[in-house]
């Protein structure tokens, strides 16, 4: 019998722990949402400003962006975020942190991200209005936490000025 609660508390042990071969994470849930949360707070300054210096720091080498349809690579992304659009300029850009949870293949972590974006459109028209669902894993590259991809799971936009139906927009 003793033998039996042995086994069944190490397999209990080893259940709880990380799989096989997977290092685990090592920070907690709060803190991985706490790092997370402030990089996506920097990243969205950074969006309005547009800083280049700040999309090359949070952005890893290997970076890219998985639309429905197609991937854009790091440059590609830069190239689009690091000037105004045309006819508009990006005045908002607020982030928010859904869910995180350890990714154990890359060593980092997964991020669902909220991104509300407004844009003063320059011809007077009235405003327009964005929001996306993204997952994103961020993970630490020497001394900092940078983004390694980021997954495009939703969108909508309002673009005949009616604000969309949230309470803090």
């Amino acid at each position: 019998m003793r033998r039996a609660l042995a086994g069944f508390a190490l397999l209990l042990s080893l259940a709880a722990g990380p799989a096989l071969g997977q290092a685990a994470p090592q920070l907690s849930l709060a803190e991985a949402r706490r790092i997370i949360a402030e990089g996506n707070r920097e990243w969205g300054r950074a969006r309005v400003a547009l800083d280049t210096a700040a999309f090359e720091r949070t952005l890893a080498p290997d970076f890219y962006v998985q639309m429905p349809d197609k991937r854009i690579s790091r440059k590609e992304f830069l190239d689009m975020i690091s000037v105004s659009p045309q006819g508009a300029k990006l005045v908002r850009f607020d982030a928010s942190v859904l869910t995180v949870e350890p990714a154990p293949a890359s060593g980092g972590w997964v991020a669902t991200i909220q991104e509300k974006l407004e844009f003063e459109r320059t011809d007077g028209k009235p405003r327009v209005y964005s929001l996306w669902i993204t997952r994103d894993t961020w993970k630490k590259l020497g001394d900092r936490w940078v983004v390694t991809s980021s997954e495009a799971i939703g969108d909508e936009f309002w673009r005949d000025g009616t604000k969309p139906p949230f309470k803090d927009w």
